[in-house]
């Protein structure tokens, strides 16, 4: 592993070596001894869903009850904005559960599935999700209740067993997720906590004892955890990170740059710019950048008119992090602006929101993702050279978004660079769409975190046993008439030539015959 996930911390006692084995064992254990109990139910998919139900409900009960703790965790940890915890975090993670609980009984229905070819005429086909098994949750430090939780509540909706080992960077916050865990009365071995650093989540990732595993962090510590799943081919989601882009392009109107400008400023400095999704840097076409570098001022003054340490604004999580950001900036050759009278605090950690105009593609701030509270502002002239230097630097970001009001325009830059998600007119929301899939491509990440994530599509087909009389050409001894047979029925037949033309088949000149004769008829009749 890495020193990102190697800080100790005298908060919070981490999970003895020994124990977590255990835990391995008991979460494993659990899930086998749940199967089996639903073998021998007279409907298992529907005690399973009840089963499902209930837990869910309990841990929704879990996190309500101890809403105000989460809030002072997380505040305790890293300054966070109370409100930002508030409504960034408890609440999505409350209105996820009760969004599952409403689609759940839908999501584990089998769906019907139907193949007109001659083996499967009479066959009954369905596709159903089943638990994968027992789940790793690997959890960040810049959102340690949402993106610890929300990919457990989907684990849990799946059937599934999980562990979860949140950050070691917000050890108030993870005392407190281990709290309402408890105070839900889950069975034992059904969600479990796991707390530590690098040498608890190595013994985790190493054992080899889990059905997948889900992690969300950087892309140098998602790579480690990939090549460890693979030793023991188990599958792994991961949701890393990038520079996201914004484009505000010419086509923006110009009555709108305020607007969008505080849109982008909502992410770019709410939780200190300490967000996988928040705006890395905005590419500015140069018709309207003037007006944009005016305005941003503006709107900086209006949202943050005052920082100060003990301000309700989110810090730094660490002196690491804060030195990296500082640096950065300090190092930017862009023209910076801060609001009158705010400045970086060491000993806080905090960094009040800055804004840096000018820069080019050689800048500080365009070598890695900044995650903090700095933005880069990159006047550009032509669109199409634009996204060939943002392909070339990062080809595939978590997200992009878009402030065009031009769908062509639009369409033609979701064309030509592809991202894990998209938004065009706003910043960051989109992860709060309850059901919508959300993940990286690329160096961003793979997979997404949802119900389908967290369950297998097995399929399921019923062959009636008179259907064999048909069948048997399948069956040696071969014969020249089996095979011929066997293509009759089976093989299919292409509706376009060798240039990729579609043919204008028989039903379609039956189809223009029979219109030209009706029309025939129709004007005799005149």
């Amino acid at each position: 592993m890495t020193d990102e996930i190697a800080m100790e911390t005298q908060y919070s006692k981490n999970t003895p070596m020994e124990e977590i084995d255990s835990r391995i064992r008991l979460c494993n254990g659990y899930f086998y001894d749940k199967q089996l109990q639903l073998s021998k139910e007279r409907s298992p998919r529907k005690a399973d869903l009840k089963q499902r139900s209930i837990y869910l409900k309990k841990l929704f009960y879990g996190i309500r009850d101890n809403t105000d703790a989460l809030i002072d965790a997380m505040y305790s940890d890293f300054h966070r904005s109370k409100q930002e915890s508030l409504t960034l975090e408890v609440i999505q993670v409350l209105n996820c559960i009760l969004s599952v609980l409403e689609k759940l009984p839908s999501w584990i229905e089998p769906k019907k599935l139907t193949d007109c070819s001659a083996p499967y005429l009479f066959g009954k086909i369905r596709v159903e999700s089943i638990a994968r098994g027992s789940v790793l949750v690997i959890g960040p430090f810049n959102f340690p209740l949402l993106s610890s939780l929300i990919p457990a509540v989907y684990a849990l909706a799946g059937g599934n067993s999980v562990i979860v080992k949140p950050s070691e960077m917000t050890p108030a916050t993870a005392n407190c997720i281990e709290k309402c865990v408890k105070d839900a009365g889950l069975p034992d071995g059904l969600l479990q906590i796991v707390k530590g650093a690098q040498a608890e989540t190595e013994r985790l990732v190493q054992s080899g004892k889990f059905d997948m595993i889900f992690f969300t962090g950087s892309n140098r510590v998602g790579s480690i955890i990939a090549q460890e799943a693979a030793k023991t081919v188990t599958p792994c989601a991961l949701e890393l990170g990038g520079k996201s882009p914004v484009f505000m392009t010419k086509n923006l109107h110009r009555k709108n740059i305020r607007t969008a400008l505080k849109r982008i400023f909502f992410s770019s400095f709410g939780n200190s710019g300490q967000i996988c999704v928040a705006p890395d840097y905005v590419l500015v076409h140069e018709s309207i950048y003037d007006q944009v570098v005016q305005e941003a001022k503006e709107v900086l003054k209006e949202l943050y008119p005052e920082i100060t340490p003990d301000a309700e604004y989110t810090h730094m999580i660490n002196k690491k992090a804060f030195d990296s950001v500082s640096s950065s900036i300090a190092s930017s050759k862009g023209d910076k602006f801060v609001v009158d009278n705010q400045y970086s605090d060491a000993e806080t950690l905090m960094i009040p929101p800055t804004l840096v105009f000018d820069v080019e593609w050689d800048d500080s701030l365009m070598e890695k993702e900044n995650f903090g509270p700095v933005l880069p502002f990159i006047r550009y002239s032509d669109l199409d050279r634009t996204l060939d230097t943002v392909v070339e630097k990062q080809d595939t970001p978590l997200v992009q978004y878009i402030f065009s009001q031009k769908d062509q325009e639009v369409q033609r830059i979701l064309a030509r660079l592809r991202s894990g998600d998209c938004i065009v007119g706003d910043t960051l929301i989109h992860v709060g769409i309850n059901g919508a899939p959300f993940g990286g491509i690329g160096s961003s990440g793979y997979g997404n975190f949802g119900f389908n994530t967290f369950t297998h599509q097995r399929t399921i087909l019923k062959q009636p046993y008179w259907m064999d009389a048909a069948l048997a050409i399948r069956y040696p001894p071969f014969k020249a008439w089996k095979s011929k047979a066997f293509r009759l029925a089976v093989e299919k037949k292409p509706w376009f030539d060798r240039n990729g033309n579609d043919r204008f088949g028989f039903l379609k000149w039956f189809a223009l015959s029979l219109a030209i004769l009706v029309f025939a008829i129709a004007l005799s009749k005149c």
